[in-house]
């Protein structure tokens, strides 16, 4: 008798939970019905060093959201004047901020939209250690490509619906 009241303790919890709102994340119902119209882009980046590393990940959101990067397709995403800047303020434990910056231009249906994106990430890092090399700073670099190309991606993805 207890092993059934316990059992339909265990069920009634169970229902209840999926009653008062709970959900699992990703389960999100609503995110197939807002796909964008322009599922490809072609995306034009300087050639350098700091566009090398933005592209993988850029590559990388597009096609979560959705997207595909063809070399023929109408839409573009250019990324122009990527850089990287570096601020410190100095002391044995030196507080260091690093921004990186672009000028991104979204020509979406023969429309061109223009948005300076900007992210920045700050970390401390300890001068008197023995170690010489900057591996917080070079982990904040790989941070600041992703969420750059988070953001560009989710950008090009919001004007690409309307």
């Amino acid at each position: 008798m207890k092993k059934a009241l316990a059992l339909a303790f265990v069920v009634a919890t169970a229902t209840s939970l999926s009653a008062c709102g709970f959900a699992l994340r990703g389960s999100d119902r609503t995110a197939a019905v807002i796909a964008p119209t322009n599922l490809s882009t072609q995306l034009i980046l300087e050639d350098n060093q700091f566009a090398l590393g933005l592209k993988r990940p850029l590559v990388k959101r597009l096609q979560l959201l959705g997207v595909s990067e063809q070399a023929t397709a109408a839409n573009t995403v250019k990324v122009d004047n990527l850089r990287l800047r570096r601020y410190e303020l100095v002391g044995t434990l030196t507080e260091v901020r690093l921004v990186m910056m672009a000028d991104v231009s979204y020509t979406i249906g023969g429309q061109t939209h223009r948005a300076p994106v900007q992210v920045e990430q700050s970390y401390q890092y300890n001068e008197a250690s023995v170690v010489t090399i900057d591996q917080q700073g070079e982990k904040t670099k790989t941070w600041l490509y992703d969420h750059l190309a988070q953001r560009i991606a989710e950008q090009y993805y919001a004007k690409a619906k309307l």
